[in-house]
C-alpha cells in the first residue's frame, strides 16, 4: 500500500497567518483560506510544493499582490508555491461544494 508523504500543513498555516490571512479548512490536499479568494493544493509528489489558485471573483490586482508576497515568503520557509490558475466553487447536491479548476 502506497503511503502519502506527510504534508507540512502547520508550516502552510503559519505562512498564511504571516501574510494576514487565515486557513479556514483543510480537506485532503486542499487548503481553504478565509473569504475564499484563493486556495492552495498540495502536490502529491512533492509535499513541500503547493499550487495556488485564485477564485474567479478575486480581482487581478489582489491576486497579483497575494502571489507577489506569498511566493517569496513561502520560499524562505522551505515551501514552493506555483501560481496555477483560477477556480470556481458552486453548490452541489447534499450540502457539498464542487470546485472546478481552470489552469
Amino acid at each position: 500500500m502506497e503511503q502519502t508523504p506527510l504534508r507540512p500543513l502547520g508550516d502552510v498555516m503559519t505562512l498564511i497567518e504571516t501574510l494576514g490571512h487565515e486557513v479556514t479548512y483543510a480537506y485532503e490536499d486542499l487548503v481553504f483560506i478565509n473569504h475564499n479568494d484563493f486556495l492552495l493544493q498540495f502536490d502529491d509528489a512533492q509535499p513541500n510544493t503547493l499550487d495556488l489558485f485564485f477564485n474567479t471573483e478575486c480581482s487581478t490586482a489582489e491576486a497579483d499582490a497575494v502571489a507577489e508576497s506569498m511566493i517569496p515568503e513561502a520560499a524562505s520557509k522551505g515551501l514552493t508555491i506555483r501560481r496555477k490558475g483560477t477556480y470556481t466553487m458552486t453548490e452541489a447536491e447534499g450540502d457539498n461544494l464542487q470546485i472546478t479548476f481552470n489552469p
